[in-house]
């Protein structure tokens, strides 16, 4: 019997929507959004997802939904909690637990065991950290749905035993950005991939902000960490579409030695769980123990908390589109050998976001039925790591910063990040001497043996990393992210690694009025004679330099140390007329930074330099360039008045615009010539299309006639090509090199041969290494290490830095200064002639740094230029060369005064 149309409709409507424990009725997904998730050429997009979110939330007693703060664009960050309705009734007190085992201090054996037991794991679950990785934002629709209405026992039991906090999207405006262009470009000529960050300041390092907090949204997520503290966290990401299907847990080497064993060992039970269960469907191209590593500690704060991280990376599709391969659609995708941890390979030449969304979801909900069938030993295990940190008992003890900094402002700085992290810090109330060193009242005391231990170890001390090879002296294995984190050297700040137990009269700080931890502060002094003084050593002198700027002060610098009123300046003390506006001003930011302010009577008899009118900068940021976007972060920080260069800009005058011009790295002689193309993107991306040959040869003539031009890491090359500047890289450019050997799969007479392979002869490799074609990555290697410098702080560009500190290298450039007739240049800073480079980290070829010059001054014609070959400004965490980039930013405007008109101050 054929049925209705209209009984036919309604029985599929009715099977669409499933009854909540609640009683009322949940739409599925599909007919929610209208298609199918995963569907071929759809994607749900974030404001609908979270409608969805808040209806389960309405609708379920098994679903919570909590609007947790805004993101940096304006749109919401939420969490949605799911659990048993019992679970969550009782949500405070199982908060309570996980707070009393996070710090078992004075909590015996047996009453955290009877903790443990009444307890359920938190499970933490995020995706799209990394905004064009669309499918896992979309697999959670489904994952929430079925936690929301199955009814089976399995599923009853998960949420008796596990409560799953679960964030949509870990960057929501990167999600509307992406998904809104998909839309808007769907049948057009244009690109369809969004073509710029998509973080408005990180890009894809947004999840490299793990230390240093500088994202709004980083530090939302780092708020349900500490309010929730739960006991697993599940990052949910995508990777090329070329290779494996599926990574999971167990990493491969290295591993930061302060991550406590039972993460390691629990990190490796859940991804056998997710490997099981997918090779169990039938879901081909798993892989583990490979690519992805623990050490770096910018990706997986929760390690030294107390979780596991859980990283999942899908192969990609294109965005919501298929992928195919290239070589054919029935040619497989991927790696077609199988071994012990790829155990059956992808056999289809086809990926869809269908795919994507199938293996997340297995691997989510295999993830989760670990966890609740081994619910107590979970709990217990989140307290025995603790457990293990508050009565750790050897050396290191303790970490110790001196309250005598010469940046009271980074100290701060680097204080207040300590407390995000949640460690706690001592203060001493008298002088005291640990390690053989004296230390006065106020300085600050951080113990080891505390929850937050890890933590403060791993950012505290020198790194060390393995030499790995693909074998014996061959070329390195590559660190999956950098090998140095240490806070003090990145943020200038000297800290003492203490080895014996510290005797001292220490007090906790107040970690919940932070003001109560700052560096000392002095009042600024009463009106002085002749002028206010700002030393040149604080960060926080730039932002005062700033907002001074901005009101209209006119600002000098002396040239030269003087010594008034019994106190020394250094070169580069900033002078500031004693007005009203400039005492306001000063007072307001000293009593927020801590940075001192001083007056002198009478001025020195030294010349300087002087600034009429605000600088004006302007920030060249190429599309999707993400040292450019953090350069935008830093900049507005420091409050620095800006313009982001425009290829409008070449229509006019630059002069009439810029003083000084910013060139991140990454920024490349094509990319500011061809720029993106307008064929493949429309008008409102004009700003980033390409100025041309013209453009270029504008460029150069600005700034012979008088413009500054700032270049760092590999734009120096740009600059020099742009300027014909007289010098010369001295390290092997990275360039082409032939297939490393895994040495998983190749002993090293076989790794020998591949290198051998890709030249038919010995003499042909050598002539390649002479002539930069292939990197010699066994003589030179450096992926991102504190290496020593030595710098010349009486140069206006290094002014307020101390004579040597390190500064961070991450496949940079070091260079010899070369003849020329009509530019000058003077070195501001160089490598030392050391055996030994590393402050930090891990560095090959150290004697091929020696005596090469890093920062370089140039005067071309009028203007200047100024060359930065390492990472000045690396993620904004090298807080401690900052100073190179600011004083060379103001310093190209600058006119030279000499000390009759340095004393008029006008």
């Amino acid at each position: 019997m054929r049925m209705r149309p209209v009984l036919a409709t309604a029985l599929i409507l009715w099977l669409a929507v499933a009854p909540s424990t609640a009683g009322q009725e949940i739409p599925h997904p599909t007919d929610f959004f209208g298609f199918e998730i995963g569907t071929d050429g759809e994607m749900a997009r974030y404001p609908r997802i979270l409608d969805y979110l808040q209806l389960l939330a309405n609708r379920s007693d098994r679903v919570e939904y909590e609007r947790r703060g805004t993101t940096t664009l304006g749109n919401p960050y939420v969490l949605t909690t799911i659990s048993s309705a019992a679970n969550l009734a009782r949500m405070d007190r199982l908060v309570e637990i996980n707070h009393r085992l996070n710090d078992p201090r004075g909590l015996s054996e047996a009453d955290a065991l009877a903790l443990a037991r009444e307890g359920v794991p938190f499970y933490f679950l995020y995706a799209t950290i990394h905004s064009t990785e669309v499918g896992n934002t979309q697999t959670l629709i489904t994952i929430a749905h079925r936690l929301a209405t199955d009814t089976s026992p399995e599923i009853a039991a998960l949420l008796d035993d596990v409560v799953v906090l679960v964030v949509p999207s870990q960057n929501p405006d990167g999600q509307v950005l992406v998904i809104d262009h998909w839309y808007d470009t769907k049948d057009t000529a244009f690109n369809r991939t969004y073509p710029d960050l998509y973080h408005h300041y990180a890009g894809h390092d947004d999840n490299r902000d793990w230390f240093m907090f500088t994202q709004t949204e980083t530090r939302l997520a780092l708020d349900i960490h500490r309010e929730l503290k739960p006991q697993v966290t599940h990052d949910m990401h995508q990777m090329g579409p070329n290779g494996a299907r599926i990574f999971v847990p167990p990493y491969r080497d290295p591993h930061d030695p302060n991550i406590h064993p039972l993460l390691l060992e629990g990190q490796a039970q859940i991804g056998a769980a997710m490997a099981g269960a997918l090779v169990s469907e039938g879901k081909r191209g798993v892989v583990y123990d490979e690519q992805y590593d623990l050490w770096a500690p910018a990706r997986q704060y929760m390690l030294y908390h107390g979780q596991p991280r859980i990283l999942t990376e899908i192969a990609s599709a294109r965005l919501a589109d298929p992928f195919v391969n290239p070589a054919g659609v029935d040619v497989p995708l991927g790696p077609q050998d199988a071994r012990v941890n790829f155990p059956v390979p992808y056999d289809k030449g086809v990926w869809r976001l269908r795919d994507i969304v199938d293996y997340g979801y297995t691997a989510v909900f295999a993830a989760l039925e670990q966890v609740s069938k081994n619910r107590t030993a979970w709990m217990e295990n989140y307290y025995k790591v603790h457990r293990d940190w508050v009565t750790r008992d050897e050396a290191p003890y303790a970490f110790v910063i001196s309250a005598d900094q010469r940046d009271p402002f980074e100290t701060y700085e680097l204080l207040e990040l300590l407390h995000t992290a949640e460690v706690d810090i001592d203060q001493a109330r008298n002088p005291f001497t640990a390690g053989g060193q004296d230390y006065p009242a106020g300085s600050w005391v951080v113990q080891l043996a505390q929850p937050a231990g890890a933590f403060a170890k791993t950012m505290l001390e020198t790194q060390v990393y393995p030499d790995l090879r693909y074998y014996p002296g061959g070329p390195p294995i590559p660190p999956y992210d950098v090998t140095a984190q240490t806070l003090g050297l990145l943020m200038g700040v000297d800290v003492d690694q203490i080895d014996e137990p510290v005797e001292a009269d220490l007090v906790g700080a107040n970690l919940v009025q932070l003001a109560e931890i700052t560096p000392r502060r002095t009042p600024i002094p009463p009106t002085p004679g002749w002028a206010y003084l700002i030393g040149p050593g604080s960060n926080a002198g730039f932002l005062a330099v700033a907002r001074l700027q901005q009101a209209g002060v006119t600002l000098s610098r002396v040239s030269e140390g003087f010594t008034s009123q019994g106190r020394d300046h250094g070169a580069g003390t900033w002078v500031v007329p004693p007005t009203d506006d400039a005492a306001r001003l000063l007072r307001a930011i000293a009593d927020e930074t801590g940075l001192v302010v001083t007056g002198a009577d009478e001025p020195p008899d030294v010349s300087g330099f002087r600034w009429d009118a605000p600088t004006r900068v302007g920030l060249w940021r190429a599309a999707n360039n993400m040292p450019g976007g953090w350069m935008r972060w830093l900049f507005e920080q420091y409050e620095l008045g800006h313009t982001e260069v425009s290829s409008l800009d070449f229509a006019g005058d630059l002069s009439d615009t810029y003083d000084v011009i910013v060139l991140p790295s990454g920024t490349t002689r094509s990319r500011i010539i061809s720029g993106l193309d307008p064929q493949r993107h429309d008008e409102t991306w004009r700003w980033a299309f390409g100025i041309g040959d013209a453009g270029w040869r504008k460029l150069a003539d600005w700034v012979r006639d008088g413009g500054t031009l700032v270049a760092l890491g590999s734009a120096v090359g740009t600059a020099r090509e742009l300027l014909d500047l007289p010098i010369e890289p001295v390290l092997p450019a990275r360039g082409l090199r032939p297939p490393a050997p895994d040495p998983r799969r190749r002993g090293r007479d076989e790794a020998t041969e591949a290198l051998r392979d890709a030249f038919q002869s010995p003499a042909q490799l050598l002539a390649a290494l002479r002539d930069r074609v292939v990197e010699p990555t066994s003589v030179f290697y450096c992926p991102g290490s504190l290496l020593k410098q030595e710098f010349n702080p009486a140069h206006p560009v290094a002014f307020g830095m101390p004579a040597r500190w390190p500064v961070f290298f991450r496949f940079d450039q070091a260079y010899r200064l070369t003849p020329s007739f009509g530019i000058s240049a003077e070195t501001v800073s160089r490598y030392p002639d050391e055996e030994d480079m590393v402050a930090s980290g891990w560095l090959l070829g150290d004697e091929l740094l020696r005596n090469q010059a890093n920062v370089v001054a140039f005067t071309v014609g009028q203007g200047s230029v100024v060359t930065l070959g390492s990472q000045i400004a690396f993620r904004t965490q090298t807080r401690a060369t900052f100073k190179l980039l600011f004083n060379a930013i103001f310093q190209g405007p600058a006119d030279a005064v000499g000390p009759a008109e340095l004393a008029r101050l006008n």
